[in-house]
């Protein structure tokens, strides 16, 4: 699973735009497949990560080049931080993977509904190498190719955490 470097806690994001817009947007972009980009003012000295969570999943370029690279036909939409301190702009993107039904029955649950552990179904997930688990608060899982690529270019912002699977007997 792919996540946020949770130990960075000063990255570039948008200064004007608030989580509740961002999403907003990703909805409603991710419901046409007109070219939309989003172009957003950031300012600072803060990092560029290349993988920011929340409130919706935003990738580098070379991430979104990875990514392209093992899952052919993810949805993207582009996103522009530009920085009017130093004159340049830089492409992210949001990333749009499908969402598959995908958890085991093995799956922990919190009373409340959320997900204590995440145990995939072999099975469910088939040949995806990048995809969504429903009903799992949105988390993104990349097959251990991509995880390894990844490791190799040394990104920043973001950690890979091991999930589970089994195989359901027939």
């Amino acid at each position: 699973m792919i996540q946020q470097d949770n130990r960075i806690t000063e990255y570039m994001f948008p200064v004007e735009t608030n989580r509740r817009q961002m999403l907003e947007w990703a909805e409603r972009s991710l419901c046409t497949d007109e070219e939309s980009i989003l172009q957003c003012y950031v300012s600072g000295d803060a990092d560029y990560i290349d993988f920011i969570e929340q409130p919706v999943a935003i990738v580098s370029e070379q991430l979104k080049e990875i990514f392209d690279i093992y899952q052919a036909g993810l949805r993207w939409k582009l996103i522009v931080f530009a920085d009017m301190q130093r004159m340049q702009q830089t492409r992210y993107w949001l990333a749009h993977p499908p969402s598959l039904m995908c958890l085991s029955p093995l799956s922990g649950c919190h009373r409340d509904g959320t997900l204590k552990k995440i145990i995939l179904d072999e099975y469910a997930v088939e040949n995806h190498k990048i995809f969504r688990v429903q009903h799992a608060n949105q988390h993104i899982i990349v097959d251990l190719d991509v995880a390894e690529c990844i490791l190799k270019f040394n990104l920043a912002g973001l950690k890979l955490q091991k999930v589970d699977t089994e195989r359901p007997s027939i």
